[in-house]
């Protein structure tokens, strides 16, 4: 008899790790979702896990292993990093302390309180040292080695932990990087580096700068968790050498690599819920759809278009830069465990402060005293006391009601039920806001998507939000609540590898461009060697960073795979025309600038396949298990809605709204004025019907 042959997905929220098991021969599908444990994330993985093991599944089975985190983004948000040096060149010690003059932007222009945010390396904790290259990489002034060793000594008197290292111009001459890591290593072995030769080999002092300090300030802390779970899961019987984590990039790369790149993993989990969305988005035939990731925590949106979901190398992480590339996606602090407060000015406001986990909503009966985004929503009938959230965590009405009046309603002047309706229609607002931005910075109209939620939360608001950002359609997956870890296990491995070089497009030597991508595709077959990969194995895509003149933003477009001959320049200057004309509504007729080439590798492994849901004679009652109060926050009315099993609904079945959609991971709000049709793929096709 064949062993089984199980994938599993791991992915770590703020208030819930969600794990989905799939046995390759069988196409049995297995869903655990278990309470996170914030102060070491590696227990929730491991008790989702016992869990499995429970219901009959042996570790030693598990022969694929992929894990999001956000114990990177955590350590940044938290301000909970390692105490972190800087070795910079003499004279530019200010260069991270001015942070490329970031001015205050959107509500922040107003705030008479606003504050850059806290550097994650002091001025106390950077030393310079001598030595200089020139704009050309040339070396004009020789390192001075005492110097350095002087200030590394310095550091580490101060207690630093991990030191960044970034050299004026070293992008174009790595030689003095390497002598002071080398330094470093000799004066003080126990310290961690990250240099900005390796982390990010571009142009632009700033963002290289400050990708390099957020690598030294979360690499102890998620070096140090990736260890400490990979030894857990061998432990266990996890013993497959197919043991993945999530990068920002939508791409896999093996546990032990990922240790060495932790500034890579910082969007780990929302990148995973957007390769499932757009999975989904190709079985369902949407090219352009908006992703809606909203859980305990945040709501990450996304906007795929034509079937893909463009990356970024200008990103922010808490106020922070970070230009390693990322999957183009927004978030905001709004979640199910988002905080309801009156502010300093009397105003009843939402977030982004979130109860998390631990203690989480007060409705969760787990010490929570707050009254939350999940509390208003029980008030309002979208979730109710007979909903288990993850199949066994029972919710208390009346602890809600005590919150919302004794904390905010009280104060206000209003009943639970008209604080609950006010909590949502401002947490709504700011969703819509947020959508509407990500379109618009795409240069998108809304009508042309379908909204896609998923996350724990996001299909109690979808119906909300398409009615206020303008969109007729809704595709809410199969397993929404679970839809990130699902995406752990429908991806590949993926890098992506950088080098800054210079010049006009329509001048730039092409055997010069040729060679740079041979050095950069060489760079990733020897790592996709250390991941264990065969060479032939790899498929490469070629990519420059281009920009129009003076111009101080670049962005990506696709190279030929072969040698690129003198006739490309053209077909790269038009694609690049038309992507900078969608983005910004305009194109200019100028010789474009090379910014950088770029290569990104991406390797198959196995993925999941999940098989049609049976089809039926569409009679919907066999799915049907009771009525509740809904109370429509747009419409200012309460409906009766009907209540179905998710798990009992078949392809084929048409449920009217209002009703609610129940199943183990998440609850859909079919509000009145939706219709949902179940897809042969089991995901919900919903659609508003037009006003009479």
């Amino acid at each position: 008899m064949k062993m089984a042959s199980w994938m599993v997905g791991v992915d770590t929220g703020g208030t819930f790790t969600d794990l989905v098991a799939f046995e390759r021969e069988s196409g049995e599908t297995r869903l655990v979702k278990v309470p996170s444990y914030p102060p070491d994330p590696s227990q929730a993985v491991m008790n989702a896990l016992g869990q499995l093991a429970e219901g009959g599944v042996d570790p030693a089975q598990i022969d694929f292993f992929a894990h999001g985190t956000t114990v990177g983004t955590n350590a940044v948000l938290e301000h909970d990093g390692a105490v972190t040096g800087l070795l910079i060149t003499r004279g530019f010690r200010a260069t991270y302390e001015a942070q490329g003059w970031i001015q205050p932007s959107g509500d922040d222009l107003v705030n008479p309180l606003y504050r850059k945010p806290p550097m994650l390396v002091p001025q106390y904790l950077t030393e310079e040292v001598s030595g200089r290259l020139d704009y050309r990489g040339e070396e004009i002034e020789p390192l001075d080695e005492a110097v350095v060793r002087t200030a590394v000594h310095r550091l580490v008197q101060r207690g630093v932990e991990s030191i960044a290292i970034c050299l004026l111009f070293s992008y174009l001459n790595d030689a003095h990087e390497r002598r002071v890591a080398a330094i470093v290593a000799e004066e003080a072995p126990q310290v961690r580096m990250s240099l900005s030769v390796d982390i990010l080999p571009v142009i632009r002092e700033y963002p290289r700068l400050s990708t390099t300090a957020i690598d030294a300030y979360v690499g102890p802390k998620v070096e140090g968790y990736l260890h400490r779970l990979d030894k857990a899961l061998d432990d266990f019987g996890v013993v497959t050498p197919q043991k993945f984590l999530m990068q920002s990039n939508g791409g896999l790369m093996r546990i032990t690599i990922a240790a060495r790149h932790p500034n890579q993993t910082l969007l780990s989990g929302p990148s995973a819920g957007v390769i499932a969305a757009t999975e989904t988005a190709r079985s369902s035939a949407c090219s352009h759809v908006l992703t809606f990731d909203m859980g305990g925590t945040s709501a990450d949106i996304g906007v795929i278009v034509d079937g893909r979901i463009l990356e970024s190398s200008e990103n922010r992480i808490a106020e922070h830069d970070i230009a390693t590339p990322m999957l183009e996606i927004r978030t905001l602090g709004a979640g199910g465990g988002t905080i309801a407060f009156i502010g300093k000015d009397g105003l009843l406001k939402v977030g982004p402060e979130s109860s998390g986990s631990l203690p989480g909503p007060v409705c969760y009966g787990r010490g929570g005293e707050q009254p939350t985004v999940t509390d208003a929503n029980l008030l309002l009938g979208s979730l109710s006391t007979g909903s288990k959230l993850a199949g066994k965590m029972t919710l208390d009405r009346a602890a809600a009601e005590a919150a919302m009046t004794g904390r905010i309603g009280d104060k206000l002047h209003l009943t639970a039920l008209e604080t609950a309706i006010g909590i949502i229609r401002i947490v709504n607002n700011q969703m819509a806001v947020d959508l509407r931005i990500a379109l618009r910075e795409q240069g998108q109209d809304a009508r042309r998507f379908t909204l896609m939620p998923f996350g724990g939360a996001g299909p109690l608001h979808a119906c909300y939000l398409a009615r206020a950002v303008g969109i007729s359609r809704v595709l809410v997956p199969l397993h929404p609540g679970i839809n990130c870890a699902t995406g752990l296990l429908q991806t590949v491995v993926r890098h992506s590898y950088m080098r800054s070089a210079l010049g006009t497009l329509g001048q730039y030597p092409a055997e010069q461009m040729n060679a740079l991508f041979a050095d950069l595709e060489e760079q990733a077959y020897r790592e996709a060697a250390d991941e264990g990969f065969a060479r032939d194995t790899v498929e490469v895509r070629r990519q420059i960073d281009l920009r129009y003149p003076h111009q101080g933003y670049a962005l990506g477009v696709d190279c030929p795979a072969g040698d690129i001959v003198d006739g490309d320049r053209h077909t790269i200057r038009g694609d690049f025309d038309e992507l900078h004309r969608r983005i910004y509504g305009q194109s200019a007729d100028e010789d474009p600038e090379i910014v950088a080439f770029r290569v990104t590798s991406a390797i198959a492994v196995p993925t999941l396949v999940s098989p049609p849901v049976e089809r039926t004679d569409g009679n919907v009652a066999r799915a049907l298990t009771g009525e509740r109060p809904l109370y429509d926050v747009d419409l200012d009315r309460e409906f009766t809605a009907r209540i179905y099993d998710r798990a009992k609904l078949r392809a084929g079945d048409v449920i009217e709204g209002p009703a609610i959609i129940d199943q183990y991971d998440s609850t859909t709000v079919l509000l009145a004025d939706f219709v949902a049709m179940v897809a042969d793929d089991g995901v919900l096709a919903i659609e508003r019907r037009q006003a009479a």
